[in-house]
């Protein structure tokens, strides 16, 4: 296991990286912030309003949390695949060092010790095996939301309802995503939690857009940014402009390759994915975590996944191209695509720094309401890969892991809206961008199927949410035959995970 020691920490510059200053970003949830965290796992509250990040807890105590308390040596044991993610290496970087500063910080108020266990990518079937024994494991668990599906169908994670938990930790506070306290509300208990510790902003989904294409093809210089503040970039408009840069440039008379322009590119299952969450698309509904219920098949997911149906694969605009050899990011940077679906964290990537073109971001557009119309507010889809706070059934201390573990995450948040200053000296490439990620977490939603994804070695993902991989890739896709087909296994499915099967 690793450690962290209480060593005198060499304070850094302050130049910060912007991949990790937007993987933390945060934004504020003025509206949520007296709500319970039973509130917040009752609905999914994302769709609200994009604010900017203030300093409103910057120098503000926690409400909740003591001062200071002798936890007598008490040992936070983290489990994940990144050890630098928790403790990172001193003088390695600058934003490195805030991390460690604020650790030690936890450490000295409530005599604690920060450790590690390392465990590998696909190594937690060893720590379900120790839960299932009754071993500890560790205090808190960092799995991908698709990799926690099976403990919390098996019980192996405490709730975060548990009163020994939630007298340190409200999951609607704004350093936790409560998206999540909805996603893994399972019958009325909540099992995992997402907080500025492993911030969700750097994993949601978002729109780039080719500024040199844009000015080519008559775009305004502002056109796109205005319509995302008016509230207007939506669907139709997404559309409207990535048909302007279809343009075959190879000269064989038909778009077929990867030297021709392009409109949209993206990995298309995973990008199809948040467009849904943008309209409120999902293959699983609860109401406070009860009555779960399979909802592809409702009349506004079918006409929702139709119309997404047309835009991957009828409009011309996308290049099937760009994900069978998982090249969407070359044809991006090399100034063939106008829009590039991914996620905020590639900003600081080496091919988007060295990028000749310029470009600027976007949140994904608004998806249609059901009804008619437009979403009131952007919401995309979180990345399965990001990893949660779980804390095994079997933790012993569960009230003294749940001071450490909201202690740490009030602390990032706090680095966070520092950090948040010296975004116009990182790797944007406008102010408007800055704007733009300053809101992303404000969007950022977890949906209760990416728990289901590898449950059943795999069943739901390959017969459930396989469909919308056939919407990316087949023309006039039967939507509605396949979505009801699909619903009596779905709901199967559904009924086993939220009973423990």
């Amino acid at each position: 296991m690793t450690r962290i020691t209480s060593k005198a920490l060499r304070f850094a510059a302050l130049m910060l990286a912007l991949v990790l200053s937007l993987a933390l970003f945060a934004g504020c949830k003025g509206d949520k912030d007296n709500a319970s965290s039973k509130e917040a796992a009752s609905e999914v509250t994302t769709s609200l309003d994009n604010t900017e990040v203030v300093d409103q807890y910057k120098e503000k105590d926690h409400e909740r949390l003591p001062e200071t308390l002798d936890l007598g040596g008490f040992e936070m044991t983290f489990a994940t695949p990144s050890t630098k993610s928790i403790i990172p290496e001193e003088g390695k970087s600058a934003e490195g060092d805030l991390k460690l500063e604020q650790l030690r910080a936890v450490q000295d108020a409530y005599n604690c010790t920060i450790m590690v266990r390392e465990v590998t990518q696909d190594g937690w079937g060893e720590a379900m095996t120790a839960i299932v024994a009754g071993e500890q494991f560790a205090n808190v668990m960092l799995p991908c939301v698709h990799q926690a599906g099976g403990f919390i169908q098996s019980r192996l994670c405490a709730n975060f309802l548990d009163p020994q938990i939630s007298q340190y930790i409200d999951q609607s506070d704004p350093w936790w995503n409560d998206t999540m306290a909805y996603a893994s509300n399972v019958l009325g208990e909540v099992y995992a939690g997402a907080s500025t510790i492993q911030n969700p902003a750097s994993a949601t989904w978002v729109i780039y857009f080719n500024k040199n294409i844009a000015k080519d093809v008559g775009i305004g210089e502002n056109e796109l940014y205005d319509l995302w503040k008016k509230g207007d970039w939506n669907w139709d408009a997404f559309v409207k402009y990535a048909k302007l840069a279809v343009k075959d440039q190879d000269g064989s008379g038909t778009m077929d390759s990867e030297e021709d322009r392009w409109g949209f590119v993206a990995p298309g299952y995973d990008c199809s994915q948040a467009f849904a969450s943008s309209a409120k698309v999902a293959s699983v509904t609860t109401t406070d975590g009860m009555n779960p219920t399979y909802t592809f098949n409702t009349t506004h997911a079918i006409t929702t996944l139709t119309k997404l149906n047309q835009i991957f694969n009828t409009d011309g605009i996308y290049t099937i191209l760009s994900w069978n050899n998982g090249s969407y990011r070359k044809i991006f940077t090399e100034g063939n695509s106008l829009f590039l679906g991914y996620m905020l964290s590639i900003m600081g990537s080496d091919d988007m720094r060295e990028m000749e073109d310029d470009w600027g971001l976007l949140p994904i557009p608004k998806g249609p309401k059901e009804g008619g119309g437009w979403q009131d507010k952007y919401m995309s889809r979180v990345d399965h890969n990001f990893r949660l706070c779980l804390i095994p059934s079997t933790v012993e201390d569960k009230a003294s892991t749940a001071l450490v573990l909201e202690a740490m995450s009030y602390k990032y948040f706090q680095i966070i809206n520092d950090e948040i200053e010296t975004m116009a000296i990182s790797y944007a490439r406008d102010d408007t961008t800055i704007d733009v990620a300053a809101t992303v977490y404000n969007t950022s939603t977890f949906e209760i199927s990416q728990f289901l994804y590898s449950i059943n070695s795999g069943a739901w993902n390959s017969q459930v949410e396989t469909k919308m991989r056939d919407i990316v890739r087949t023309p006039n896709y039967d939507v509605s035959g396949s979505m009801m087909g699909a619903a009596d296994l779905a709901q199967q499915m559904i009924n086993d995970y939220f009973n423990g099967i």
